[in-house]
């Protein structure tokens, strides 16, 4: 009967998606999903309290060929006509509610399109509703006490089904797999305990009004069958073969029998039958004490559970790769004792099928036993599993015959070793167990000789202080005679320490003074620049110190890893602490020698010597001639001199603590702000901070990384260069409130004559931008005045790129253009690509009186992308952590912004504004969707032209209602149109603030593409 029930349920399945191929949604045809239940009443949601009075219903089915319809009931008023008898209306007295809902309990074909159109003179109510199918399967129907529960979940159309997952009572999450076109979950050894309500969650794939569908399946065992076997009353299973009129395993014939040995205390494998199972257990029986086997392990990979092993036990541990027990591929590890030789029986149930493995195992065990005497020593070799030894016996690597040995009883043989120990009669000692199948196992005994000590007691000299004080005297004397050199040419000892210390890695560009050189190049260069040529010395310790860098970087991200393999490897331990030291030391030693030597170098080069006189004039005398021959070098940004701080605006005591932000949404206050749940919640505090200042920040802006900057140290540095020699560009270092120095290029056009050269655009970059290789390009073809900077922690930027930090360096670049660079803010326009969309958000509402705003590719909050790419039962954590520390709610804080908004969408984006609530309500949103979704140009033309979009008439109620009611957002024009009027002006909004780019992310946006934003 049970199979008969299967069978059944798969050839409906077969049957209805054979029904159903081909009728997959691509345009998603339907305004909404619900999925149902075999043979369960259901009613299929359609309700407009608006609809009232006199109005016709009438529900369809869409049939196959596409196009035809079937009807399944239609109404009005004082009449109610059907197809099937089994369809009706959910609310009799639907003329006065405005509920058209249909009730019916559902069959197969079913399943499909079904329409709801509600007719009212003019008026339209037109709903489709994709209703899927489920079907759900259990075997058995009651199920037999420690036998196994089968459930099955399908639906029909499958290509609607994100997600089906099986939960047991009380919420407990079980694995599930998909298999053929079903999703499957099992209950082995189904006890008491495991009665109850199981739930079968469908979450849909696409658009549906709710987010997952939830059913429950009652399961209940017979307990009508009562005996049980003895196997059962110790191990609550039924193993293989037991004659239980519980429930009844199949064993598969087979005769895996294994006979092997093991060392004491090292890892031995344990195999079970190479089948392909739901659960395991092992029992283990010693033949020697003719004892009652014991459950030693038992794993139920559905569950994801593990019995408690008897006390006194093996103890086992499920292997690892090539074997995946969550796959259902089993085997074990265990480190033996002397006591744990035995027969181990592991048992691999699938199904009604059981196989089994029988594993024989002996133990051998070398130590070294407490002798009578002083004159001697005994290592004494136990061994255990008798019954499969052949025999036992000791050997010694300097003697061709076997030691003298004895044995004082059953299992165990010693052998003498006679005191003092000398060269004849130290070294290995094996001792040698052959078991009857002709395998052999040993165990080895290293005697060794007494530490040689001197006659005159004094111990052998070691190599290491001498060579630690060669390697300590290498850098002193280097250090000395860079000291005496550097006071020799009249220069600070303090600057010379300075520079050496912070140019490790970099190879600085040096930029002619335009005096001295100015070429004319094809390109229309403005500046001829060439590299910094370091001396040999200079070179090949640089070169040693980068390395030692990029080492450091890698030794500092696989930190965790490489942490976790020393201390299982037993390295992290007060013994090997001493010998690792010096070799640490040893090597900074040599680190700090190369690094002299490398000063040395420099300290020879000429050009370098120049550098270092212009840097340290100007630090004494800040004077515009010194900062524009400093400008002509690029080197470490630390020592660049502050070009304008925070302090020249503002005061320091109001400002220190940084600029304001929006505050997330504070929880209501209650009982739930008390002391016990302040600790409940800490944890949850506690890891929210690790991650966000450990992995999360970096994984949200992984520009700031240092080993990625090192690698595009290259392309930063020939950007800037270009920037400098083609674009006339100023480095700037600004110093924000919280003390973070921020890298900044201005490139001015006010004196070019072009018509964009008056207006600076301020470009934000993306979370792996910097402004050498990112968005600056596209104003400046333009013609436009761009001021560009990177990220705190980005580049030559200092800080970590939170959004407090992030939202003080806008403050200070908005002020220095400002103060310093003499632009207004109505001269400002803010460009933002990716997540450079919170600073340009937060400028905006921070400065309302900014000219535009253009956000490329950028997102509305980072809650809902964070929740996206992250597990579903991580979700509390993840929305604490973001709200906490990450909050990027660029909506918000745009939606606070009276000014110009141009929002360019890349294909995959979806941004819509709702500064019109009025316009943009359901029908509004619809066809903004619609218009969103077009393929192409020509799509949009059609969508636009299908609704008779009259841009003149659209600007004229704009200009109308700000006359009347000013121009504070959010406005409320639409309020009194009619619903094609709300979706003309939705489309035309849509057309205005947003600009589609097809092409990807990552693609630098043409200048053709950049364009200041509409103002009515």
């Amino acid at each position: 009967m049970e199979f008969d029930i299967y069978t059944l349920a798969l050839l409906y399945y077969w049957m209805a998606s054979f029904i159903h191929s081909g009728q997959t949604l691509t345009d998603r045809e339907y305004d909404d999903i619900v999925v149902t239940e075999l043979g369960r009443p259901t009613t299929l949601p359609c309700v407009d309290p608006e609809m009232t009075g006199t109005v016709t219903v009438s529900w369809t089915k869409h049939g196959t060929p596409k196009g035809m319809e079937k009807l399944l009931l239609s109404a009005s008023e004082g009449k109610v006509s059907s197809g099937p008898p089994k369809f009706s209306l959910a609310d009799p007295n639907f003329l006065e509610s405005g509920v058209f809902s249909l009730l019916f309990v559902p069959k197969i074909g079913d399943q499909g399109l079904i329409t709801c159109l509600v007719e009212k003179q003019e008026r339209k109510l037109r709903k489709v509703i994709l209703h899927a199918l489920l079907t759900v399967t259990m075997v058995p129907a009651s199920p037999l006490p420690y036998g196994i529960l089968r459930l099955e979940a399908s639906v029909v159309p499958n290509y609607m089904v994100g997600s089906i997952t099986w939960a047991g009572p009380g919420g407990t999450p079980l694995r599930s797999e998909v298999r053929r076109m079903e999703t499957l979950t099992k209950i082995p050894h189904f006890n008491q305990n495991d009665q109850g309500t199981y739930i079968c969650v469908i979450q849909p794939k696409y658009n549906c009004s709710v987010a997952n569908f939830s059913f429950n399946v009652d399961v209940k065992m017979d307990v009508s069958r009562e005996d049980i076997c003895w196997q059962q009353e110790r191990s609550n299973v039924v193993p293989c073969g037991c004659d239980a009129t519980v429930a009844s395993f199949t064993k598969v014939p087979n005769d895996l029998q294994i006979s092997t040995g093991s060392v004491a205390n090292r890892p031995h494998p344990l195999a079970c039958p190479p089948y392909k199972g739901d659960s395991v257990l092992v029992r283990w029986e010693n033949l020697e004490k003719r004892m009652l086997p014991k459950l030693v392990y038992q794993y139920d990979r559905w569950r994801d559970s593990t019995a408690p092993p008897v006390e006194g036990s093996p103890l086992l541990q499920l292997a690892g790769p090539p074997y995946n027990a969550h796959s259902g591929f089993f085997s074990f590890l265990l480190s033996p004792e002397i006591r744990d030789s035995g027969v181990f029986t592991c048992d691999v149930f699938h199904d009604d099928k059981c196989y089994r493995q029988r594993t024989t195992l002996s133990v051998l065990k070398v130590e070294v036993s407490p002798s009578s005497t002083s004159s001697s020593l005994y290592i004494s070799c136990r061994y255990s599993g008798i019954s499969q030894v052949e025999k036992v016996g000791w050997s010694h690597q300097n003697r061709s015959g076997r030691p003298r040995s004895f044995s004082p009883g059953p299992g165990k043989i010693n052998v003498n070793i006679s005191l003092p120990i000398t060269a004849d009669n130290a070294g290995k000692y094996t001792c040698t167990m052959l078991l009857r199948n002709g395998q052999v196992i040993g165990a080895v005994y290293t005697v060794t000789l007494p530490t040689t000590v001197e006659s005159a007691g004094v111990a052998a000299p070691s190599l290491l202080p001498p060579l630690s004080a060669l390697l300590l005297l290498v850098p002193l004397v280097a250090a000395a005679v860079g000291v005496l050199l550097w006071r020799q040419r009249h220069i600070s000892q303090r600057g010379i320490e300075q520079s050496l210390s912070r140019h490790s890695w970099e190879a600085e560009n040096i930029y002619e003074n335009p005096e001295d050189m100015r070429l004319t190049s094809p390109q229309g260069s403005v500046y001829m620049g060439w590299n910094y040529q370091p001396l040999r010395l200079e070179k090949h310790t640089d070169s040693v110190i980068g390395w030692a860098s990029v080492l450091w970087s890698l030794s500092y991200y696989s930190s965790p890893l490489l942490l976790c393999y020393l201390y299982k490897k037993g390295y992290i331990c007060s013994s090997k602490f001493v010998p690792v030291s010096q070799y640490v030391g040893t090597v900074l030693i040599c680190l700090l020698g190369v690094v002299c030597l490398r000063g040395w170098g420099r300290w020879k080069n000429s050009e370098y010597v120049q550098f270092f006189s212009i840097l340290e004039e100007t630090r004494k005398n800040n004077t515009p001639s010194n900062k524009k021959k400093l400008r002509c070098f690029d080197f470490d940004f630390s020592f660049w001199p502050v070009d304008f701080s925070w302090t020249e605006f503002s005061n320091p005591k109001l400002s220190k603590a940084g600029v304001s932000l929006l505050k997330p949404e504070s929880r209501l206050r209650g009982a739930a702000d008390g002391v016990l749940q302040q600790v409940r919640t800490l944890p949850c505090h506690v890891i929210s901070f690790l991650i966000a200042h450990s992995f999360g920040r970096r994984m949200l802006y992984p520009g700031s990384v240092g080993l990625l900057q090192k690698f595009m140290r290259p392309m930063l540095q020939q950007g800037q260069a270009k920037l400098i020699e083609e674009f006339n560009g100023q480095r700037n270092k600004l110093v924000a409130c919280d003390g973070n120095e921020i890298d900044t290029m201005f490139v001015d056009r006010r004196a070019d004559g072009r018509p964009g050269g008056s207006t600076l655009v301020i470009c934000c970059e993306g979370n792996a931008g910097f402004y050498e290789v990112g968005c600056m390009n596209t104003p400046l073809e333009g013609g436009y005045s761009v001021l560009g900077w990177n990220h705190p922690g980005f580049g030559d930027s200092t800080g970590v790129p939170f959004p407090q930090n992030e939202a003080n360096a806008m403050d200070v670049v908005i002020q220095f253009a400002m103060q310093k660079l003499g632009f207004q803010l109505n001269d400002i326009i803010i460009y933002a690509w990716s997540i450079g969309g919170f600073t340009a958000s937060w400028a905006v509402m921070s400065y309302p009186e900014l000219k535009a705003v253009v956000l490329d590719a950028s997102f509305d909050d980072l809650l809902p992308l964070a929740l996206k790419v992250m597990p579903a039962s991580w979700t509390p954590l993840v929305h604490h952590t973001v709200r906490q520390y990450m909050n990027l709610n660029n909506a918000k804080q745009l939606c606070q912004y009276p000014g110009p908004v141009l929002l360019i969408r890349r294909t995959k984006d979806e941004i819509i504004t709702t500064a019109y609530p009025k316009v943009m309500a359901d029908e509004g949103v619809r066809v903004v969707r619609e218009w969103l979704g077009a393929s192409n140009t020509i799509a949009e033309a059609t969508v636009y032209s299908q609704y008779e979009v009259d841009d003149d008439w659209c600007v004229t109620v704009l200009q109308s209602y700000r006359t009347h009611n000013g121009t504070a957002f959010p406005w409320s024009v639409g309020e009194d149109m009619t619903l094609e009027c709300r979706r003309r002006l939705a489309l035309f909004l849509a057309r205005k603030y947003m600009r589609n780019f097809e092409t990807t992310h990552c693609t630098p946006l043409p200048f053709s593409e950049f364009r200041a934003p509409w103002t009515l």
